[in-house]
């Protein structure tokens, strides 16, 4: 999820194309044009793959995640 600047409108276009609404999304490293893009929308948080919990998974419906994340994911529960 690449943005080209950090507006939440190019985020909400990006996420109805994709026909998500309460979605956590991770990403390898931290983005901060996506963190501040998704901030003001609720029901849609950020995190970066090191920083995944379990409440923060329960609190979604979906998860978007980058390839990149979910190898380092990977890597921590091998």
């Amino acid at each position: 999820v690449e943005l080209e600047a950090p507006k939440t409108k190019l985020l909400v276009g990006k996420l109805k194309e994709l026909g998500l609404d309460n979605v956590l999304i991770v990403v390898e490293a931290f983005d901060e044009k996506l963190f501040l893009a998704a901030r003001n929308l609720p029901g849609v948080d950020v995190l970066a793959a090191a920083s995944l919990d379990p409440l923060s998974l329960a609190r979604h419906d979906k998860v978007l995640a980058t390839v990149g994340a979910l190898k380092l994911l990977e890597e921590r529960l091998a």
